[in-house]
């Protein structure tokens, strides 16, 4: 029934955010051809692409918030989103997978910016090496997104959904692929004081913006190039617009429908021989709507893995695909279902999932799972909530289990439970005597519990994004955990004894 209850909540979501996504241009990088791929097609057949191998390209993930750490993705939407890229490139046997965990990054001003330059500070902040680097935040400057070969991706939260190729769409940018209207970005001219319609012949040549996308950023020097437009009759297509003969002329800069039946756009146009034709709306580097696009050509995903191979090596590794997880229910271990907890110190668990290395736990008030109260990535199959914000209220929670490689699966545990303000302790009095020192750690020192009792009991310490970095169970009456390699920031050690939780408090400076 929970299943029924999110798909429709699904569409209803997907709805409202088409109709917020139209007011947003498809892509911020109007227009780009870099000196590589120019010398690329020059000679593409020099340039090695390893021919039936799987390349594993490393993606570090900022969901960028306000200051208050609202306006942020939904982790299953991210998950969704992520699912769609990989079968966006499935075809070009290139793939995705989490090279660093995800990161969030509370400011207002980033999540809501106006131009690409602040877009580009935020990145040249907060970037991971050797990745690429996507940015989900509320409006990156009025587009759906937009690539900074220089720095990465900046991406819409409206334009995340599982049908939406713009992720897609802006990794290919990064890849070196431009649009196939290249050229046409500013109209006729670079800054659309030149008219046209589409009913005249299309002029030889057209001349597009080039200053903030080029591979580095330069703020004081407008720079204007100059794009042949590409013929029907196929003459100079390995030259002009985005240079590659399989991608047909397309002089459309704006979102535009598709008839669905023959996949092309509604508007004709005209080529510079007077040639009317329509433009493919399968290629998810163009602007064809979403229902349409599907697909790189052949010679893109050629250019896209020499990329990879020659200009952008330190993104490939040795890292070797994890097997999937199973999609296989799982039984929730603690809360029993509609179990009544206190609402501090709340802690879930459930069985552990063959070949998971992540779980994404949400816990919400609505069956449906419309709003989250609690939504997090962790790495153990148990996690503690420090605090429920509703006391007195029945809560619903799921769980997904997957690994840095595999993204499109369905949820695995689910259950409920009731909070109140009523602290049972029975067995609590078994660990009352717990001491924690010091509670205000220097980089490197360790940390001491002392259990005078010898209870057997479990101790999990996590950071404040629910990531285990330490877990034991022991009856020792003494333990002291090294801390050397923990980050800097306050983190919870929780004690747990049959249903008893307690958990304290620690910060670590460096």
């Amino acid at each position: 029934m929970m299943k029924h209850f999110y798909i429709l909540v699904a569409v209803m979501i997907s709805i409202s955010s088409y109709a917020q996504k139209e007011h947003l241009s498809p892509c911020g990088a109007p227009a780009a051809k870099s000196y590589w791929l120019k010398n690329y097609q020059k000679n593409p057949d020099s340039y090695d692409k390893r021919s039936n191998e799987v390349l594993w390209v490393p993606m570090a993930v900022t969901i960028v918030g306000t200051n208050n750490g609202d306006n942020n993705i939904r982790l299953d939407a991210l998950m969704e989103a992520f699912c769609t890229l990989n079968n966006d490139f499935s075809d070009s046997d290139i793939q995705f997978y989490m090279g660093t965990p995800v990161k969030y990054l509370k400011s207002t001003e980033y999540s809501d910016h106006e131009s690409v330059i602040q877009g580009a500070e935020m990145m040249f902040a907060h970037n991971e090496p050797n990745m690429i680097n996507t940015y989900v935040v509320e409006n990156p400057a009025g587009n759906c997104g937009y690539n900074l070969p220089y720095a990465g991706i900046a991406m819409a939260i409206n334009c995340m959904q599982p049908e939406d190729h713009t992720w897609a769409h802006e990794v290919g940018h990064n890849l070196s692929l431009p649009h196939p209207f290249l050229g046409w970005e500013g109209g006729v001219s670079h800054d659309g004081s030149v008219s046209h319609s589409f009913g005249d012949p299309a002029p030889d040549r057209v001349t597009y913006d080039y200053t903030y996308f080029r591979d580095t950023l330069i703020l004081d020097t407008l720079i204007i190039d100059t794009a042949f437009v590409e013929r029907m009759d196929g003459s100079n297509c390995d030259f002009a617009a985005d240079g590659f003969c399989d991608t047909p002329p397309d002089y459309l800069a704006i979102r535009w429908p598709c008839n669905e039946t023959t996949l092309e756009s509604t508007q004709t146009q005209m080529d510079p021989n007077g040639e009317v034709f329509r433009s493919d709306a399968t290629l998810i580097m163009s602007y064809a709507s979403d229902n349409c696009s599907s697909r790189f050509s052949p010679e893109q995903i050629a250019a896209m893995r020499a990329n990879l191979i020659d200009e952008k090596s330190n993104y490939l590794g040795n890292d070797a695909p994890i097997s999937n997880t199973s999609d296989e229910e799982v039984d929730v271990i603690v809360p029993d279902f509609l179990e009544e907890v206190y609402y501090r110190d709340v802690y879930l668990e459930w069985e552990e999932v063959e070949n998971a290395s992540l779980y994404m736990i949400q816990v919400t008030r609505l069956p449906s799972f419309a709003g989250t109260v609690f939504d997090t990535i962790i790495n153990t199959s148990f996690v503690t909530i420090p605090e429920m914000k509703f006391q007195d209220h029945k809560h619903y929670f799921r769980v997904i289990a997957f690994n840095e490689y595999n993204f499109c699966n369905e949820f695995v545990a689910s259950g409920a439970f009731e909070t109140t303000d009523i602290e049972t302790s029975i067995e609590e009095e078994d660990l009352a005597s717990l001491e924690v020192r010091p509670t205000l750690l220097n980089g490197g020192e360790p940390l001491s519990i002392r259990n005078d009792n010898g209870t057997s009991i479990d101790v999990n310490i996590t950071n404040l994004l629910g990531e285990s970095v330490y877990q034991n169970k022991t009856s020792d009456k003494s333990l002291s955990i090294q801390t050397e390699y923990w980050e800097s920031g306050v983190y919870l050690v929780t004690f747990r004894k049959g249903s008893a939780v307690i958990t304290k408090k620690i910060a670590l400076t460096k």
